[in-house]
């Protein structure tokens, strides 16, 4: 019994010592991308108000993970830092009939950087936990109507916000696998009345006011699939 016991014991110390030595990684990725009913300070009822009963989303990102190996000494854990050279989102709330309004869309592209901990129990798999700073270089929004010509549309944009975002991956051999939680706030313009944002319309939709609040918040849980070298 102690044999075996030993025998055990020993084949699992193996397997943990061949953890394999972190090296840096470059990826892209993509997947699907869920926008919050709670966008724009709203609950999933208000939309409902509207019109929108369905949201959907797709995201891509490109980016590296830079391994800090002489902060941590060990072969299988490294702290790093996180790059995402670019991404985009697109997020859409879909009014299915456009009785009581138009749909909405959401296209963002940005850059984020942040710290990383990866740790590898095996050989070829890994975890990455991070937290990233998210700076979007511009956000536009559009309300749409499909039965109506385009010049009906109403257009907003957002330039140089920022939020944070917080995520796991699991990577195993160049497979990678991630799950993201992104907050981020824009300030979207009305292309048509300067100085006029869409929070604003949608504060006085609900409040009967039209407020001075410019950001709109665009929280979201992205889920990814791509390839790690």
């Amino acid at each position: 019994m102690k044999k075996a016991t030993f025998t055990v014991f020993l084949i699992l110390a193996s397997i943990i010592s061949f953890g394999q030595y972190l090296d840096n990684q470059f990826y892209f990725r993509f997947g699907y991308s869920s926008p919050s009913w709670k966008q724009f300070g709203m609950e999933e009822q208000d939309w409902n108000d509207l019109g929108i009963t369905s949201k959907a989303g797709a995201n891509f990102e490109l980016g590296s993970i830079f391994m800090l190996k002489r902060i941590i000494n060990r072969n299988d854990m490294a702290l790093g830092i996180n790059v995402d050279y670019l991404y985009t989102v697109f997020h859409n709330f879909e009014n299915e009939d456009d009785v009581n309004g138009g749909s909405l869309g959401v296209l963002r592209a940005g850059s984020k950087i942040g710290p990383s901990l990866t740790y590898s129990p095996v050989d070829k798999l890994e975890f990455d936990v991070y937290t990233k700073l998210d700076c979007a270089w511009a956000t536009g929004a559009v309300i749409y109507y499909s039965d109506m010509i385009d010049d009906a549309e109403d257009f907003f944009l957002g330039t140089v916000d920022f939020g944070f975002s917080t995520g796991l991956n699991i990577r195993y051999g160049v497979l990678m696998l991630g799950v993201e939680f992104n907050t981020i706030s824009s300030e979207l313009e009305s292309d048509d009345y300067p100085g006029v944002y869409l929070q604003q319309f949608v504060d006085a939709e609900f409040s009967d006011n039209l407020g001075s609040e410019k950001k709109s918040k665009l929280p979201c849980t992205n889920f990814t699939i791509g390839l790690s070298f």
